[in-house]
């Protein structure tokens, strides 16, 4: 009976340790599959496995789901944010640069890339005094990344080239307050300081060139307003004074046609006949073209580019220069003007036998108020902005226009004006774009 008793025992321990084996075998199965679904981001299998472990653990898988799902949306935010911040900073027309705190560049934007011309796969990572080749910008990232202080700085970078640059650095911390790096946003400030200059230099001019005419008009009135007992005292000042006055004028209307040359067109061009231009030019100066003795050869029967344009405006170009080549040719001189085309552009084409323009002032001729001869220019009448009107006209309409110049040579006792009058004079091409409709 012992005996049977304690086999029945055994039978029945074993299978228990059977039964329990295999519940852990089935578990651990349970608990792999589990892992994989977890690692598959098969929440609903997760959470049905779970459930087999009883409420507890698929509570507590549950919390874990939530908790990575957190997580994953955070990092997503995190990522989106930056995405958007570098967006935002690409398009950005100052240059931005980031370093860490180690001074190693971290961040360039398209700006940064395109002033220093860089590529970003060359200096991301690079030490900032490596990458840059500029002493003060590395110096201001330093110091702001060793003291964490903001810093405003205007100076000179002299690579690639020479760039006025306003300088903005600050530090840049974590959430724990820790200095990580510093960011810096450089200005390039080079055209507005050239234009500072520009206007300035105009007003200093424009001042000058209306102070004489305008001293000269008021000593001159002054001057008859005391001679009231001179019979001749009139005809001595009044001419000068006329003069003075016209020149005066001339001077106003120039600076007048000026601002409008390089004011923005207000109204859409329209189709214009390059000959028609020319011919009125011509028309304008035929008084003053005979007065001087001066030919003026035009071929009124000759080609008629047609251009997009305002046509006051080209008039302008063709008169100023027209005007020119007659004041500046002696009497029984020539002036050539002709239009035509040449490959897909308009021409306007106005040469002279005159004095010519010596070389080393031709590449200044276009500037506002350059004189090659100061005192001839003013005894012409001329303001010196003339030159400086077409070239911003035929800038304007797209075109550009050349100058070259022979000067004349010296006169001895055996060379004849009209000697040197054949070998000298000044030549003004202006190129502008065809219309559309007679391209085709």
């Amino acid at each position: 009976m012992m005996l049977w008793l304690g086999w029945v025992t055994a039978m029945m321990l074993a299978l228990m340790l059977g039964a329990l084996g295999a519940a852990k075998a089935r578990r651990d199965r349970w608990r792999a599959d589990l892992a994989s679904a977890y690692a598959a981001r098969n929440d609903a299998a997760v959470t049905q496995l779970a459930a087999r472990f009883g409420p507890d653990e698929e509570l507590l898988w549950r919390r874990l789901l939530t908790a990575r799902s957190a997580a994953e949306e955070g990092a997503l935010e995190e990522a989106r944010s930056r995405r958007d911040l570098e967006d935002v900073l690409a398009a950005l027309q100052d240059a931005v640069l980031v370093v860490d705190g180690e001074g190693r560049l971290r961040f360039l934007n398209a700006s940064a890339l395109r002033l220093f011309d860089l590529r970003i796969e060359d200096v991301l990572g690079a030490n900032l005094v490596e990458a840059l080749p500029s002493f003060g910008l590395d110096s201001a990232m330093r110091a702001a990344l060793r003291n964490g202080q903001s810093s405003e700085h205007e100076m000179q970078l002299y690579s690639p080239r020479l760039r006025e640059v306003f300088l903005r650095v600050a530090p840049v911390f974590s959430g724990a307050g820790a200095r990580t790096g510093a960011v810096a946003i450089v200005q390039d400030l080079t055209e507005l300081r050239r234009l500072e200059r520009v206007r300035r230099d105009f007003v200093s001019n424009a001042s000058h060139e209306l102070r004489t005419p305008i001293a000269t008009v008021r000593a001159l009135a002054e001057t008859l307003q005391s001679a009231d007992g001179d019979p001749n005292a009139s005809e001595r000042f009044l001419p000068p004074l006329i003069s003075e006055a016209e020149r005066l004028s001339r001077l106003v209307s120039d600076l007048l046609d000026l601002a409008r040359a390089e004011d923005a067109p207000t109204s859409p061009f329209s189709a214009v006949s390059l000959r028609l231009i020319a011919a009125n030019a011509v028309a304008r100066l035929n008084d003053k073209a005979e007065r001087r003795e001066i030919t003026v050869e035009w071929n009124e029967n000759g080609p008629n580019p047609i251009i997009e344009g305002d046509a006051a405006a080209l008039e302008q170009v063709a008169f100023n220069l027209l005007d020119n080549a007659l004041s500046y040719t002696p009497s029984g001189g020539k002036v050539t003007l002709e239009v035509g085309t040449e490959d897909d552009s308009a021409y306007l084409k106005v040469a002279d036998n005159g004095i010519g323009i010596p070389a080393d002032d031709l590449p200044r001729v276009f500037e506002r108020f350059y004189r090659v001869d100061k005192a001839r220019s003013r005894a012409e009448g001329g303001t010196g902005l003339g030159l400086a009107i077409v070239k911003h006209i035929v800038e304007t309409h797209g075109g550009h226009v050349e100058v070259d110049s022979t000067v004349a040579p010296p006169l001895n006792g055996t060379a004849s004006t009209t000697n040197a009058l054949v070998s000298s004079g000044t030549r003004f091409m202006v190129h502008l774009p065809l219309s559309a409709d007679q391209e085709n």
